[in-house]
């Protein structure tokens, strides 16, 4: 049986800083695709995906069709997986198993690398991440018999680090599908302190790692091993395309006041239980101020307290009428601490109690 796995921050299950959404407002998007490996990743942890990516705001249709989200609607979602899976180096897990056939013209690139160079295809990489993300830099920089790969996540905070981690570790994993098995960086180096245990991070990389150095993640590769013509591409057994919709730049699409209702309402489907996500959690989920998020809300008609109280209402009528949770447990899911409370916000919506409505709704089937 899966593992739900409730972690709010906030909450009686606080995720300690690795489940908290982004602390401060950000504008970044990307493609939900870029976690198209964390379903399998959970299932096989005993963990829902259904319920990490609801958390969210997401959904796994969101991954499947390459959707556009808030980055820290991914970040949150990683920081989740972290923590119920109990794995802090998970981004070097993730990004391991990444198949770049599901980043759209990024993959192509390098399903088809034969005959170029390393250097070539991290270039080409960096010149397509506008389909994949925003709000991001990466660069080679050339020096002397070295080249450096770095990437910066513009505007986001702390809460970035598995990001950070899953993206060195894809790139290194294509550039040893590229050039060998053997092959290995001179030095890693990331933005933010070591979560998890250095040596982790030395046997997954084969190279020295530091932490806490600059504002960006680096990988440090001797430049001559990147100018070799390549003998193969880079995961050739994965040539699927994602097809249509991951080909445009992210930054040309902006949000609907509909999607961002969704996202919410995902949000408090998968905390009810445990304690229902409130206004300030959902904004730093989605990388909003609470005043935008509300406004946007506000302007699709159906203001937070409201969307919550819809949510509840609708549920407690679904399992009032399935029969199979007491009274008692309906109001537990819906997250009243007594069901006194619940009763009296069922006769505010049905102006009968929830005992009265099961009775109805038997005599009526």
């Amino acid at each position: 049986m899966m593992n739900a796995c409730l972690c709010v921050s906030g909450g009686r299950h606080s995720c300690d800083g690795m489940g908290r959404g982004a602390a401060r407002m950000s504008r970044a998007v990307a493609r939900a695709a870029l976690l198209h490996m964390l379903p399998d990743y959970l299932a096989s942890a005993g963990v829902s995906p259904d319920s990490i990516f609801r958390q969210a705001g997401m959904s796994l249709d969101d991954v499947a069709s390459a959707a556009v989200v808030s980055r820290s609607q991914i970040h949150h979602a990683l920081a989740l997986s972290a923590r119920c899976v109990g794995i802090a180096e998970v981004g070097l897990l993730l990004g391991r198993s990444a198949d770049p056939a599901k980043l759209g013209p990024i993959g192509k690139v390098l399903a088809t690398a034969r005959g170029a160079t390393a250097e070539a295809c991290l270039q080409a990489q960096i010149d397509l991440m506008p389909t994949m993300q925003s709000h991001v830099s990466i660069a080679l920089l050339k020096r002397d018999t070295e080249m450096i790969w770095t990437h910066r996540l513009v505007g986001d905070d702390e809460t970035a680090w598995l990001l950070h981690e899953g993206a060195v570790a894809f790139n290194v994993g294509m550039l040893r599908n590229l050039m060998g098995a053997d092959w290995a960086p001179e030095h890693v180096s990331f933005p933010h302190a070591c979560k998890g245990l250095r040596r982790s991070y030395e046997d997954h990389f084969r190279a020295p790692v530091s932490f806490g150095d600059q504002g960006e993640a680096r990988i440090h590769m001797a430049r001559s091993t990147l100018s070799r013509p390549l003998q193969r591409a880079s995961h050739p057994d994965r040539g699927r395309d994602v097809g249509p919709a991951s080909t445009g730049p992210v930054t040309t699409i902006r949000r609907g006041a509909s999607d961002i209702e969704s996202a919410v309402e995902r949000m408090i489907d998968a905390t009810l239980a445990d304690r229902p996500v409130t206004l300030q959690m959902a904004a730093r989920i989605l990388g909003l101020s609470p005043r935008t998020l509300q406004r946007r809300l506000d302007d699709n008609g159906r203001p937070f307290e409201q969307l919550l109280d819809d949510r509840r209402r609708a549920l407690a009528m679904s399992w009032l009428k399935d029969g199979g949770t007491s009274v008692t447990g309906v109001a537990m899911r819906l997250g009243y601490s007594d069901v006194a409370h619940f009763n009296r916000a069922f006769r505010r919506w049905e102006g009968r109690s929830p005992m009265g409505f099961r009775r109805a709704s038997k005599a009526l089937a």
